[in-house]
C-alpha cells in the first residue's frame, strides 16, 4: 500500500446495518458501565449493612478488574475468531446474571464472589464491542465512532449511579441497597438477546504487509513489537487507574466531606458525569479532525487530555477541603470530561495498528496490561491509603485521593512517548513486503 496514514479497507455492512450495530452495542455498553457502578453508589449502605472496612470495600471493585485481566485475552480471541455478536450476547447474559446474584449476598464473600462474576462477563465486551463497530465504519470515522460507544462509560455512569442512589434511598420493595442490583440486571439480559440480530462482518485472518497471513501467536509477537500500541496500552492503564479511583470513591469522598446521603452524593457524582458525556464524543472527533494536518495527532491528543485531567483533579480536591464546595464541584465537573476524553482517541491506535483480523485481540491487551497494571488496583489501594492515613479509626479519604493525580501524569507521559514512534509503526504496518 502506498498510504502510509491508514489502512486502506472496505467497509463489509451497509449503512443501516451499521449504525443498528453501533446502537445496540452502545446500549449494551451503557448496561455494562450501569452494572459496574451500581457497586459504588450503594458502597457506603453496603458498608454500614455488612461491617466492611474501607480495605474490603476497596476489594470489592478490584477482584472486578482483576478477573478482567485474566479472561480479557481469551475472551477476545473468541470475538475475533468465532464471532462477535454471539460473544457479546453470550457476555451480557454472564454480567447480568452476576448483578443479580450481588444482590442476594449476605457476606463480604458473596459480594466478592459475585462482583468477580460480572468481570467474566465483562471480560471481552469493550475489546470486541469496539472491534465490532470498528468493522462496520470506514477508518476516517474511526476515532468519532468510537467516541459514541464509548459513550456507554459516562452514560451508563450517570445512570448506574444516580438510578443506584435513588432506588436504594426509596428502600424499593423494602429491598435497600439490594433493590438496584436486581433492577440493572434486566436490561442487560433483553439487549443481550437484541444483539444477536446486528450484522456481524466475517471472520477474517491475520494479515499483515499484503497478504502474508499469520497465526494468533505471530499477531501478538507483532503487537508487542509495536512500541506505540505497549505505550498507548500502558498509557490507558494509567488513566482508568485515576478513572477507576475516582469512580469507586468519590460518590463516598461526596457522603464523609459534605455530611449528605447517599442520595444526594450520587445525584452529585451524577451531575459531574453528566457533563462527562461530552467527553468521548469532543475527544474523537477532535482527534479526528487533527489527524487530517498530523499523523500522530490521536496518541498526542490523548496526551494532552490526560495530563488536565491530572491538573483540575488536584485543583478539584483543593478547592473543596478549601471549603470553596461549588467551586471545586464545577472543577470535578471538567475532570470527568476530561477522564472520559482520552478514551476515544487512544482506543482509536488500538485499533489503526493492528488489521481487521485481531482487533478484538489487541483491545484485549489493552484491557490485560490496563488492568494487570495500574487500574486494577486502584479502589483497594486508595481504601488502603485511607485507612493508612486516617487518625483515631477514621479513615482519610481526602488525603488517599492526592495520591491519583500523578498517575494521569505518567498516563500523559506514556501517550506522548507513543505518538512520538506512531508514525513509524504506522509504516510499517502498511508497507509492502
Amino acid at each position: 500500500m502506498s498510504d502510509n496514514n491508514a489502512v486502506l479497507e472496505t467497509v463489509p455492512v451497509g449503512r443501516s446495518a451499521a449504525m443498528f450495530t453501533l446502537t445496540v452495542t452502545t446500549m449494551l455498553y451503557i448496561i455494562n458501565y450501569m452494572d459496574r457502578m451500581v457497586l459504588s453508589a450503594t458502597l457506603p449502605l453496603i458498608k454500614q449493612d455488612l461491617g466492611l472496612t474501607d480495605a474490603q470495600c476497596g476489594w470489592l471493585g478490584t477482584i472486578y478488574f482483576i478477573v478482567v485481566a485474566v479472561l480479557t485475552i481469551p475472551a477476545s480471541i473468541l470475538c475475533d475468531r468465532w464471532s462477535r455478536k454471539k460473544s457479546l450476547s453470550l457476555m451480557a447474559l454472564l454480567w447480568s446474571a452476576a448483578t443479580f446474584l450481588s444482590g442476594a449476598g449476605s457476606r463480604f464473600c458473596h459480594l466478592f464472589a459475585a462482583r468477580g462474576g460480572v468481570g467474566v462477563g465483562e471480560a471481552g465486551f469493550a475489546p470486541g464491542g469496539i472491534a465490532f463497530v470498528s468493522g462496520s465504519f470506514r477508518e476516517s470515522e474511526r476515532s468519532k465512532v468510537i467516541g459514541v460507544f464509548n459513550l456507554g462509560q459516562p452514560l451508563g455512569s450517570i445512570l448506574g449511579v444516580v438510578l443506584a442512589g435513588m432506588i436504594a434511598r426509596s428502600d424499593f420493595l423494602g429491598l435497600g441497597w439490594r433493590g438496584p442490583f436486581y433492577l440493572f440486571a434486566i436490561p442487560g439480559l433483553l439487549l443481550g438477546v437484541l444483539v444477536l440480530f446486528a450484522h456481524d462482518y466475517p471472520t477474517e485472518s491475520i494479515t499483515y504487509a499484503g497478504d502474508r497471513r499469520l497465526t494468533v501467536i505471530q499477531g501478538l509477537v507483532k503487537v508487542f513489537r509495536t512500541p506505540t500500541l505497549i505505550l498507548t496500552y500502558l498509557g490507558v492503564g494509567a488513566m482508568s487507574f485515576v478513572g477507576g479511583a475516582v469512580a469507586h470513591w468519590l460518590p463516598t469522598y461526596f457522603v464523609r466531606s459534605r455530611g449528605i446521603d447517599v442520595g444526594s452524593a450520587s445525584l452529585l457524582m451524577g451531575g459531574i458525569i453528566a457533563f462527562a458525556v461530552i467527553g468521548p464524543i469532543a475527544g474523537g472527533i477532535a482527534a479526528d479532525r487533527w489527524k487530517k494536518t498530523r499523523k500522530n495527532a490521536r496518541p498526542l491528543a490523548a496526551s494532552l487530555i490526560a495530563l488536565a485531567c491530572g491538573l483540575f483533579l488536584y485543583a478539584g480536591f483543593m478547592t473543596d477541603t478549601a471549603g470553596y464546595h461549588d467551586v471545586s464541584y464545577g472543577v470535578f465537573i471538567l475532570v470527568g470530561i476530561l477522564m472520559f476524553g482520552y478514551s476515544a482517541p487512544a482506543y482509536s491506535v488500538s485499533q489503526d495498528l493492528v488489521p481487521r483480523g485481531m482487533r478484538s485481540l489487541s483491545m484485549g491487551i489493552l484491557v490485560l496490561i490496563t488492568y494487570g497494571t495500574l487500574a486494577a488496583y486502584a479502589p483497594v489501594v486508595v481504601g488502603l491509603l485511607s485507612d493508612l492515613l486516617g487518625a483515631g479509626g477514621v479513615p482519610n479519604l481526602t488525603a488517599a485521593f492526592m495520591f491519583v493525580p500523578p498517575v494521569g501524569f505518567l498516563g500523559a507521559g506514556l501517550f506522548y512517548l507513543a505518538s512520538r514512534f506512531h508514525d513509524r509503526d504506522m509504516k510499517k504496518l502498511t508497507e509492502e513486503k
